[in-house]
């Protein structure tokens, strides 16, 4: 450090002493990164003239290319990374500028790192050092100081020359000092990360477009103003990034707003688009073309899009937080509403509406995969295919989502390959080869201090042959797989733009397109359902109908071709994703018998791709997947963990709890496997534990019940006095209810829709506990979402034999087993894991089931009094005694229920150990 912190001396006292040069009119910035701010950051131990040699894709600090625009920088100067991934934006200026009071500088930095989704960026002169809280969105009205966490001038680097070293070094950051810093100054204010603020911007579009292309085109479908919104939303981003990439002319749209009639303009740029990339994004349909939109709506999209209205710089946007929002804002769709019409109108009129798509909303929300579970999937299955090889032999592999959604899984794989491809041609051995085939070419930085810096970057026509060779995708969803096409299409044209033109890359000769054709790649359908459905003769199917069955054969043209033994079978290499989280009780029953026909275990969609996806793989191949852990251990799913026992090899499970996903709470595990023969009979759940439950015949919960959340109302609703009761899981303890809250009349006709889900009498239960607890309700009784109210619709079972089983000995065996293994956590129970639960078959017709049963029930009832005087005792001896009988009175349930599971004397004690 004492060498140093000497070496930073020396770059200060020259600058002190030359001060006026520096700060003088013929000093620019190009002479300042040279001299001092390389300089700088070499002290901070970054290499950042890459003298270590480190390939294109590992390299530490990649000074960006400039291009001016209206005076201002369209790249950063600087981005510093951390095995590859960017970490942080370097801002330079010359030492002239005002870092401490200039708010453009600060501004223009802002847009770069938050629309990059960085946590913290830097402006330099090497006279000023400033850090910038990147996570608060920019506004062109902010003062220099909005979002600055740190500032100093170069008379104080000795003196805070240890923070930056620990904060902002490679090191700091491979520790989490880097990141411990950003989150102990994050300005909670304001905070709002890029992929929040651009969705709802997008989602604001689609809302306005939706109203008035409604309004304009009353003729138009409800399919087809879905279909039509979407694709102007996405030639709109595709030309607006490629504007500021420098593949496009910078205001190309912006041009057009500047007079009338903007939409027939749009479509004459959409046509020349057409010829230059060829891909199917702004391919001719007249009916879409022939839309009416109004300009003044399209003005406001396209005039806030532009610096410095806009607080996003898309030349740096990665695709993956584009594809995290287009994940979202797939969630939802467009709907028609009916609205009063004119006087004397025979027909009401419409508008359109945005809503959650059903199957969202029964799944509890979109589940967006994270970056960092999408990466360690890529690597454990891509990564373990192509080690080592050769690009002619990865041409041959092929890697299939087959519920792609936005593309997360397909970009991950295809930025992988390309990252392959490139540290493999650059090799000092395959460097000159890879250039005359036409593979790479060769690239050198343009700013003045980096002239004699050498890169390399893939060709086009090779990013183009690893993407049509080897990425493959299906969804059920249309505007899903348009999307798909749109992420890698952004991704195959990432860190392309002027230089590319200046090396020819991007027009090498008249008939050359910019992207290729995915139709054989990415396509719509339903991975689950053959068009064998369609053989069901007595199929009366409406449009809706089809395009929820959407039926597909896995056909991908001359390219692919089945291995196996039937259609779809032996396609592909790898496997991977993030299959829907829907059960299949939410789907037709037409559905549900097909699956039943094709299928092992028929519970819910992702166990239904798990095994799909086994037919699709070729032997000894992988598959690799985020899904729910219930399959883990839920009974119902015996014989998929058979299936993956008996056919798969090399399983890795890795749990990771209910914190993947953001708002939605699901436990979910990475489940990786391999295609082929278990040799050593290996159980891969070692969770499986000893199943008392198999020795009956049993039905489920939920088939003899249905089940309910309460209120979607948070505690500020709640009052301690009033005329509605409604509680909380807090008040539900074993048999007994603690304690009331309560809610006013005008907070229970705005929240409760469904009163019937309340009728009495009614089992509540708790969704957070490490064991059940639940009790009865005689009164109709309100209950908030953190209570599940089920109501027994079998007239075998009353709910109080029902809730004997629950509270009993046996399930708190059970929770253990098959709903969370962990003691030391109080876990959220699922409302599929409760819906699974297995309860003993009763025959009230039959006399021994009914003395069985109204023997459990007679307990029940008499332990659900002794709760209440126990509660409402004053005298301690009383209650003491009360107690002793409470404690006697569960012992006889448990003795009742041990029956009800023909439990023999061992297995008791098995189960009493978990006491």
């Amino acid at each position: 450090m004492i060498d140093l912190i000497e070496k930073l001396n020396t770059l200060v006292t020259l600058f002190s002493k030359n001060i006026a040069q520096y700060k003088g009119s013929g000093y620019d910035e190009a002479n300042a990164r040279t001299d001092f701010i390389d300089k700088f950051f070499t002290l901070l131990d970054w290499d950042v003239a890459n003298n270590k040699g480190s390939s294109e894709v590992y390299r530490e600090v990649v000074r960006e290319d400039k291009v001016r625009i209206n005076g201002t920088n369209k790249a950063p100067d600087y981005s510093f990374r951390f095995g590859g991934i960017r970490k942080f934006f370097v801002e330079a200026k010359k030492p002239s500028v005002n870092i401490k009071d200039s708010a453009e500088p600060a501004y223009q930095v802002r847009r770069y790192a938050y629309t990059a989704g960085l946590r913290l960026s830097i402006i330099t002169n090497f006279a000023e050092f400033a850090v910038y809280d990147t996570r608060i969105k920019p506004s062109m009205d902010d003062k220099a100081s909005t979002a600055r966490i740190f500032y100093c001038t170069f008379e104080e680097y000795e003196k805070h020359f240890d923070f930056l070293y620990k904060t902002f070094t490679a090191e700091a950051i491979r520790k989490g000092d880097f990141d411990r810093f950003a989150e102990e100054n994050k300005n909670k204010k304001g905070t709002s990360e890029v992929d929040t603020e651009l969705l709802a911007l997008i989602e604001d579009w689609r809302l306005v477009l939706a109203k008035n292309i409604a309004k304009n085109n009353p003729g138009l479908s409800i399919y087809n103003l879905n279909t039509v919104v979407q694709r102007i939303i996405d030639r709109i981003v595709f030309i607006r990034i490629a504007e500021d990439r420098g593949i496009e002319d910078y205001e190309l749209l912006l041009t057009v707003t500047r007079t009338a009639n903007i939409y027939e303009k749009l479509i004459q740029i959409f046509a020349k688009a057409n010829l230059k990339y060829n891909a199917g994004l702004f391919a001719y349909e007249n009916w879409i073309d022939n839309v009416s939109i109004d300009d003044t709506i399209l003005k406001n999209i396209i005039v806030n899009l532009y610096y410095p209205k806009c607080p996003y710089e898309f030349s740096v946007l990665p695709i993956e937080i584009l594809g995290s929002i287009y994940e979202r804002f797939l969630g939802k769709t467009i709907k028609f509403r009916g609205i009063k019409g004119d006087i004397g109108s025979k027909a009401p009129a419409r508008t359109a509406i945005i809503e959650e798509k059903p199957e969202v909303k029964k799944a509890g929300g979109v589940y967006y995969t994270p970056q960092y579970i999408v990466d360690y999937i890529v690597q454990n299955t891509v990564g373990e295919k192509i080690k080592n090889k050769t690009p002619e032999e990865i041409s041959k592999i092929t890697i299939c989502d087959p519920a792609c959604g936005s593309g997360s899984f397909l970009v991950g794989a295809y930025q992988y390959l390309l990252n392959y491809h490139l540290d493999y041609y650059t090799k000092e051995k395959n460097v000159q080869s890879a250039i005359k085939k036409e593979k790479i070419y060769e690239t050198y930085q343009s700013s003045k201090n980096a002239a004699n810096i050498r890169s390399y970057k893939l060709t086009i026509e090779e990013k183009q042959r690893i993407l049509t060779n080897s990425i493959f995708g299906v969804d059920i969803d249309s505007q899903a797989v348009e999307v798909t096409k749109l992420s890698l299409y952004l991704k195959l044209l990432e860190n392309e733009g002027i230089e590319a033109k200046e090396h020819g890359q991007l027009f090498k000769h008249s008939d050359f397109t910019l992207l290729p054709s995915l139709e054989n790649n990415i396509k719509c359908g339903n991975s689950l359902i053959g068009t064998d459905f369609y053989s069901q003769l007595s199929l009366d199917l409406t449009d809706d109908d089809r395009v929820k069955v959407n039926c597909f054969d896995w056909d991908f043209g001359s390219g692919i071709r089945d291995q196996g033994s039937g259609i779809g079978e032996g396609l592909f290499d790898i496997i991977i994703g993030n299959p829907p989280y829907v059960q299949t009780t939410n789907l037709t029953e037409m559905m549900q018998e097909y699956f039943k026909k094709n299928y092992s275990v028929v519970i819910d969609l992702y166990s239904l791709f798990i095994e799909k996806g086994l037919k699709l793989l070729r032997d000894n191949n992988k598959l690799g997947f985020i899904t729910p852990s219930l399959f883990l251990k839920g009974v119902a799913y015996d014989k998929l963990r058979e299936l993956i026992n008996n056919k798969c090899s090399n399983v890795i499970i890795k749990e990771y709890g209910d914190n993947v996903f953001a708002k939605v709470k699901m436990p979910t595990c990475i489940i990786l496997l391999a295609k082929g023969k278990n040799k050593n009979n290996k159980n891969y759940f070692e969770n499986e534990k000893i199943n008392l439950f198999k020795k009956i015949k049993t039905v489920k919960l939920g088939d003899i019940s249905n089940i309910s959340r309460g209120l979607e109302i948070g505690r500020d609703k709640l009052l301690s006095k009033g005329k509605k009761i409604c509680l909380t899981g807090g008040n539900i303890s074993v048999y007994y209810q603690k304690g009331t809250e309560y809610i006013d009349s005008k907070t229970e006709k705005e929240y409760s829709k469904n009163k019937e889900i309340f009728k009495s009498p009614k089992i509540m239960l708790r969704e957070t506990g490490n064991r059940f607890f639940a009790t009865i309700d005689y009164e109709d009784v309100l209950t908030t979402r953190s209570i599940y109210n089920t109501r027994i619709i079998d007239e075998n079972y009353k709910p109080e034999f029902i809730l004997g089983i629950l509270n009993s000995s046996i399930f708190k065996f059970y929770f253990r087993q098959f709903i969370s293994p962990d003691t030391n956590i109080f876990p959220k129970i699922r409302i599929i894991q409760l819906k699974d639960i297995p309860i003993p078959i009763i025959d009230i017709s039959i006399k021994a089931d009914k003395t069985k049963h109204d023997n459990l029930v007679s307990f029940v009832e008499k332990m659900l009094e002794l709760k209440q005087k126990e509660a409402t005792e004053q005298n301690p001896k009383l209650r003491t005694m009360i107690s002793r009988q409470i404690e006697g009175v569960d012992n006889a349930i448990d003795k009742a229920v041990y029956e009800l599971y023909n439990l023999s004397e061992d297995e008791i004690k098995v189960v009493e150990g978990e006491r």
